[in-house]
């Protein structure tokens, strides 16, 4: 993907959003009740099913950004999910959705390296990977919607896309932190993995939305197999494979930082946000 200003040009506009400031405020008020709906909903009391949490975790927030986006008006909520379908500005950006497979695979090849086992690493990979990819892809445009295609975009006129990758990082982290607490889906696994992958997924999946011209689909689709490929790992010792898959993800996000304009400079603050989703 291109990383000119060009990309940043065809981002929604958010006029409506108010001053800087204002959108900064409003993106730390939604962060704020997206980690407060972690806490409800993962209380011992509440009785939210470990199996639901995660879905909750996913649309819940997107509900926060479309009732945000309401206050907005202007057709906010229009051109915030029309965003879902808008496809990139360029064919070429559709390649980095073997981004996912790419990063499982090595994965694989760095827990080889250390001594795991080869064999039956990938025995019944089919039909789960079908089903897990199908599984997730919702909930991904849930996420990248409210994330990347509402949040990203009242940050970026006070900010760098890295900034805002970090700041909307660490709350998306926490959030998924609550997963691993006992009787939850991650129980058990080291936490620090789980922050580092976070932040390494927001900056990723923030220059992949950036760079392709505010595609929330192409950034879902990338959000999707990330979660989708885990059957390519799920025979990997887990512990090992968890703290792998963490320090592998941060390597590409760095590698991001230092190859991408696009996450090193900051947007310019007046033309930045010029056309809209709804041409």
């Amino acid at each position: 993907m291109s990383s000119t200003a060009a990309s940043t040009d065809r981002l929604e506009p958010i006029a409506a959003a108010g001053n800087r400031v204002a959108g900064v405020g409003q993106v730390l008020a939604f962060a704020g009740l997206s980690v407060a709906l972690a806490i409800v909903i993962t209380l011992p009391g509440v009785g939210v099913p470990s199996a639901l949490v995660p879905f909750l975790l996913a649309f819940v927030p997107l509900v926060f950004a479309l009732a945000f986006a309401w206050r907005e008006g202007n057709g906010a909520i229009g051109r915030l999910l029309r965003s879902a379908v808008k496809t990139p500005t360029r064919r070429s950006a559709y390649l980095v959705l073997a981004l996912p497979v790419v990063w499982a695979f090595g994965v694989v090849a760095v827990a080889f390296a250390l001594g795991e086992p080869t064999t039956g690493v990938f025995d019944d990979v089919f039909p789960r990977i079908l089903f897990i990819a199908l599984l997730v892809l919702l909930p991904a445009f849930g996420e990248e919607i409210a994330w990347r295609g509402w949040a990203v975009n009242r940050l970026l006129p006070a900010m760098s896309p890295l900034a805002a990758a970090l700041v909307l990082g660490v709350p998306w982290a926490v959030i998924h932190v609550f997963l691993q607490l006992p009787g939850q889906m991650n129980a058990g696994l080291e936490t620090w993995p789980t922050v580092l992958s976070l932040l390494a997924y927001s900056v990723i999946l923030t220059w992949i939305y950036v760079a392709s011209g505010g595609s929330v689909l192409l950034t879902a689709l990338v959000h999707a197999g990330l979660n989708g490929v885990a059957p390519l790992m799920a025979n990997l010792e887990t512990d090992r494979a968890w703290i792998v898959r963490a320090v592998l993800a941060a390597a590409i996000a760095v590698a991001v930082i230092v190859a991408s304009r696009v996450m090193r400079n900051a947007p310019d603050r007046e033309q930045h946000i010029q056309v809209g989703l709804d041409t």
